[in-house]
C-alpha cells in the first residue's frame, strides 16, 4: 500500500491544525503556506476530512477550519481512512469474499500480520503525539537494533 499525496497532505494539514489547536479556527491558506500544500489541493481535501467528522469549517469573518475533536482523540488511521477508505495492504484483505485462496495461501497470513502491525502504529499515533514529535513504538519494531514495546516512544 502506498499513501497518495492527498493522504499525505491531509495528515500534514491535520498536524498543523493540532499544532495551532489553541488558535483555531485556522484559514486554509495559512495551513497551505506552512505545510507547503497547494491551496487548490487542500480545498479538495477539506470536504473529506469534514464528512468524516475530523474537522469543522465556518465561513465569514473569523471563520476557518478547526478540529472536531481534541488532538489526542484523532489518530493517523482516522485521517488515512477519511481520505483513502479502509486500509488494506493487499486485495485479499479487503473482505471475506475478496480472495478465494486465503484458506490455502500462506502469504495471506503474512499480509494480515503486516497490515495489523501497520494499523497498530497508525492507531497509536495521535495528532497530539505528532505535535510533540513523539510516536509510540510498535511491538517487534526496532530502533537502533534494540527491541521496543508499545509503551516506548521514539523521538522523530
Amino acid at each position: 500500500m502506498r499513501l497518495t499525496r492527498k493522504a499525505e497532505y491531509a495528515i500534514r494539514a491535520m498536524v498543523d491544525l493540532a499544532t495551532n489547536y489553541n488558535q483555531q479556527p485556522v484559514m486554509s491558506k495559512e495551513i497551505a503556506v506552512r505545510q507547503d500544500i497547494p491551496v487548490k489541493f487542500l480545498i479538495q481535501i477539506i470536504p473529506d476530512l469534514k464528512s468524516s467528522g475530523l474537522i469543522h469549517t465556518s465561513r465569514g469573518n473569523g471563520g476557518g477550519i478547526y478540529l472536531a475533536k481534541k488532538p489526542s482523540e484523532i489518530n493517523i488511521k482516522h485521517i488515512v481512512e477519511a481520505i483513502e477508505g479502509p486500509i488494506a495492504l493487499n486485495n485479499c484483505l479487503t473482505g471475506d469474499s475478496a480472495c478465494s485462496r486465503k484458506q490455502s495461501c500462506s502469504l495471506h497470513k503474512v499480509w494480515r500480520l503486516a497490515q495489523e502491525q501497520m494499523v497498530s502504529v497508525l492507531e497509536s499515533t495521535t495528532l497530539a503525539a505528532l505535535t510533540l514529535k513523539r510516536i509510540p513504538a510498535a511491538d517487534g519494531l526496532t530502533d537502533s537494533n534494540s527491541q521496543v514495546s508499545n509503551e516506548t516512544e521514539i523521538d522523530v
